[in-house]
C-alpha cells in the first residue's frame, strides 16, 4: 500500500456528528481531517430544527426543571417499547446535559430551552434549540472554529473505500478529490459520521419496507455508505428497519410544520373534512394514520392565535413556512373551497371540536375562530434510524461482540434510539445520537491516539474520557 497522506484521526461526514467529533478530538498535537462527498457541510443536521433533548442541564434548572438522565432514558424506552439497547440509551441520556453545556461553553453554540413540550413522549421540557430553530445555525457555529483547531475540512471529497490490515483493523481510506486521482490516506483512527440510507431506494426496500408510500424530505447524500463499509470490515448492524418519519410536511415545499401548532390547538382533517386521529399521539405515531387517508394528505386547520404563537416561537416557521405553505380564509367555507374539502363536513368538524373544548377543563378559549388558516400536509421520511452496532465508547463491533480496532461511528451511521421499527422515535433523538456519539467518538479516538504516543515514549498516559473507562 502506498500512502499519500497521513492523519491521526479521519472523519467521514461533515454533518453534525462529524463536526462535533472533530471538535471533541481536537487536542494538542492531534491532526484531524473531515471528508464529505457533498459540496457543503451540514447533512440532515442542517435541515433540522436543531432540537437536542438533554436532561439535567443548567438551562432546565434555570427554568425550575430538575430531572436526571435516568428519567429521560425511561421516556425513550417507553416510547420505543424497551426495544433500544438500554445500556447505550442510558449512556446518551445520562451524558446529554454535559453535551449541551459543552456545545454552549466550548463551541459557542447558543441554545435555549424550548418551554413547550410538543411531543407527549417527553415528560418534561428538555428540548434545547438555537433561537433560529435551524440546525444550520449549529453547523455554522461548528464550522467557524475549525481552522484554528487544526481540523482540515475537505468537501466534494467522497471516500471510496476503507483499508484494513491482516488483523481486520482499519488503517486508512481511499478518497477521491476533485480533478485528482484517488488518494490513500493512512489514519490511526477513523470515525464514520455519515447519514443513514433514507435516500437509497434499494436499501429502503430491503430493510425498511414500512416506508413505502412516504415521500423523502431529508438530505440527498444519505446513500447508506456505512452499510457497505460495514460489510467490507465485518461490522455488525442493528435495527435496520427503524426510521424517523414525520406526520406534517407541507406538500410541494417539503417543509416540516412545527408540531407546536398542533400543541397550540390546530387540528388535522382529511380530504373529507373529518378528524381521523387523536393529534396528542405525537408526530411520529400519526404517520400510519395519515398514510391511510385519501391521497395520503391531511390539512392542519388553525386560527390567528395559533398562527401568531407559532410565528413568535419559531423564526424558521415565520420566515420560510408561512409565506410558502399557509392559506387564509375569512370563514370555514372559504378555506374548504381552497382545499376542495366538503364545506359542511369541515364546518361540523370545527363545531364539534369547539364544543368539546368548551366542555373540557382548561379548554375554554381554545376554540377555532375566524379568520381560519390551513396547511396541506403529508407524512414524509426524514431519516433511517438503524445502522452499525457500537459499544458505549462509539467503537464499532463485529457480530461476535469484539471491537473492530480503530473504527468508531455515530449519527445516522449507527443504530439509534428508536428500536427496530418506525414507531419508536422521540423528538430530538436524531440529533442526540449525532452530537452525543460524535462527541464520545471524538474524545475516545483522541484519547487512544495520545495514549499510544505516551506508551511509545514511556510517558504517563492521558486520563480517559469522562463517563467511560477507555481501553483498546
Amino acid at each position: 500500500m502506498r500512502w499519500h497522506e497521513t492523519v491521526d484521526i479521519g472523519i467521514i461526514g461533515a454533518g453534525g456528528c462529524g463536526l462535533v467529533a472533530a471538535h471533541a478530538a481536537a487536542q494538542d498535537g492531534v491532526s484531524i481531517t473531515v471528508w464529505d462527498k457533498a459540496a457543503t457541510a451540514g447533512g440532515n443536521t442542517a435541515l433540522s430544527a436543531g432540537l437536542v433533548p438533554a436532561a439535567g442541564s443548567r438551562l432546565q434548572r434555570e427554568a425550575g426543571i430538575f430531572e436526571t438522565g435516568e428519567e429521560f432514558a425511561r421516556d425513550v424506552l417507553a416510547r420505543n417499547g424497551g426495544r433500544s439497547d438500554p445500556v447505550l440509551t442510558r449512556r446518551l441520556c445520562e451524558s446529554s446535559a454535559a453535551l449541551v453545556e459543552w456545545l454552549i461553553d466550548a463551541r459557542g453554540v447558543h441554545f435555549e430551552l424550548v418551554k413547550q413540550v410538543h411531543d407527549p413522549g417527553h415528560s418534561r421540557a428538555r428540548l434545547h434549540a438555537p433561537p433560529s430553530r435551524r440546525g444550520q445555525t449549529v453547523i455554522d457555529n461548528l464550522l467557524r472554529s475549525l481552522e484554528r483547531r487544526r481540523i482540515t475540512l475537505r468537501l466534494s471529497a467522497p471516500v471510496l473505500q476503507l483499508w484494513t490490515d491482516d488483523t481486520g483493523a482499519v488503517i486508512g481510506v481511499q478518497v477521491k478529490r476533485p480533478r485528482k486521482t484517488p488518494t490513500n490516506v493512512r489514519c490511526s483512527k477513523l470515525i464514520l459520521a455519515t447519514d443513514g440510507f433514507a435516500a437509497n431506494p434499494e436499501l429502503l426496500a430491503q430493510h425498511c419496507p414500512d416506508t413505502k408510500g412516504l415521500s423523502y424530505a431529508g438530505a440527498t447524500g444519505c446513500d447508506g455508505a456505512a452499510l457497505v463499509w460495514a460489510n467490507d470490515v465485518g461490522a455488525a448492524t442493528r435495527d435496520l428497519g427503524a426510521f424517523h418519519a414525520y406526520a406534517s410536511v407541507a406538500t410541494g415545499s417539503n417543509l416540516a410544520i412545527p408540531w407546536t401548532l398542533i400543541g397550540g390547538g390546530a387540528v388535522l382533517v382529511n380530504q373529507r373534512g373529518e378528524r381521523f386521529a387523536d393529534e396528542a399521539q405525537g408526530p411520529a405515531a400519526l404517520v400510519a394514520a395519515l398514510l391511510a387517508q385519501p391521497g395520503r394528505v391531511a390539512y392542519e386547520i388553525l386560527n390567528a392565535r395559533i398562527l401568531n404563537a407559532g410565528i413568535a416561537d419559531d423564526p424558521h416557521f415565520a420566515a420560510d413556512v408561512v409565506p410558502r405553505a399557509i392559506r387564509r380564509a375569512d370563514d370555514v367555507a372559504g378555506l374548504a373551497k381552497q382545499f376542495q374539502i366538503d364545506p359542511e363536513t369541515l364546518m361540523a368538524t370545527v363545531v364539534a371540536c369547539n364544543q368539546a373544548r368548551s366542555e373540557s377543563p382548561g379548554g375554554h378559549g381554545q376554540s377555532l375562530a375566524a379568520p381560519f388558516y390551513g396547511i396541506r400536509v403529508t407524512p414524509a421520511l426524514l431519516e433511517t434510524q438503524g445502522g452499525l452496532a457500537t459499544d458505549t465508547s462509539a467503537r464499532v463491533l463485529r457480530a461476535d461482540g469484539s471491537i473492530i480496532p480503530n473504527l468508531y461511528a455515530g449519527g445516522g451511521a449507527v443504530a439509534g434510539l428508536s428500536g427496530p421499527r418506525g414507531d419508536g422515535y422521540l423528538t430530538g433523538n436524531g440529533l442526540l445520537c449525532a452530537f452525543g456519539w460524535g462527541r464520545i467518538a471524538g474524545e475516545q479516538a483522541a484519547h487512544e491516539v495520545l495514549a499510544a504516543r505516551a506508551s511509545a515514549s514511556h510517558e504517563t498516559p492521558p486520563e480517559p474520557p469522562a463517563g467511560e473507562p477507555a481501553s483498546e
